[in-house]
């Protein structure tokens, strides 16, 4: 009885010990797109795949603008005064946040919201998350870079958009991808091609780890840590059917998440 009981308080106390070990739960915001060829229902469902492998929470924000409207006047309207994006805000809580936003006009509130989000927080950047916003802001915000079209997304991604090349190119790791956490025995993700086309930059920041390149030398994926900040973020180009077709580029996303937020991916796996 007595090593029955023993045998009971052994295994009990490691489990228990077990279950304190494991970390709570990642707190992820999705920024979502609203165009249709941006594909926000496969982010969705890629926001569900993450929560059905890794212990991950994920809030879903997008907004829900009429920018598709054939009414002049009603676009017109919607691009003077930009309504509010419902929840937001929530991103505050968030540990990382995942933005795909795109062709999307903000009002003040948000773009100050938003950009300010985008400066202090770790962040993963979609495919697309760098270009097509219309921001109504003061012109002296402190997060909007200055010289550059999109100053915005050189001082967070640290990147100039500088066109696209045909997506077909084959891909290497770049020279210092080697060990790094986030591609470390991804091997095969370099096999899967890029459905849509890729993009080239003009301007790529000395400060950033290309970690994925294409055959010409054009960095397609890399992560950095902001000067002056220990701010860290990711960014990549592979289309959301790539995320939807391919479990390794998931895993890659995935582990970049982490990355971010300077957490062990391995310790958030749930099988």
């Amino acid at each position: 009885m007595m090593v029955r009981s023993s045998l009971i308080l052994f295994f009990g106390t490691a489990l228990c010990a077990t279950a304190a070990e494991r970390p709570p739960p990642l707190k992820l915001a999705i920024i979502a797109p609203v165009m249709a060829w941006d594909d926000p229902e496969l982010i969705r469902d890629y926001g569900e795949w993450l929560q059905g492998h890794y212990n991950v929470e994920v809030t879903w924000i997008q907004p829900e603008h009429p920018v598709e409207s054939d009414d002049k006047e009603v676009r017109r309207a919607y691009y003077q005064n930009p309504p509010p994006i419902k929840g937001l805000k929530k991103a505050r809580d968030a540990d990382v946040i995942y933005t795909a936003l795109t062709h999307v006009a903000l009002n003040e509130a948000d773009t100050l919201e938003y950009l300010h989000l985008l400066a202090t927080k770790p962040i993963v950047g979609g495919r697309r998350a760098h270009g097509s916003l219309v921001f109504r802001t003061r012109k002296d915000t402190d997060y909007l870079g200055k010289g550059e079209k999109d100053g915005w997304a050189w001082e967070i991604f640290g990147c100039v958009m500088g066109g696209h090349h045909r997506g077909k190119e084959s891909l290497s790791f770049g020279p210092e991808a080697a060990g790094h956490p986030i591609v470390d025995g991804l091997d095969e993700v370099l096999n899967k091609k890029l459905t849509d086309r890729g993009y080239r930059f003009k301007k790529i920041a000395e400060d950033v780890t290309v970690l994925i390149v294409t055959e010409e030398g054009e960095p397609q994926v890399w992560c950095r840590t902001r000067p002056g900040t220990d701010q860290r973020v990711f960014y990549f180009v592979h289309d959301p059917h790539d995320l939807e077709q391919h479990e390794v580029v998931r895993r890659l996303v995935a582990r970049a998440i982490f990355w971010v937020a300077d957490k062990d991916h391995r310790k958030y796996e749930d099988g």
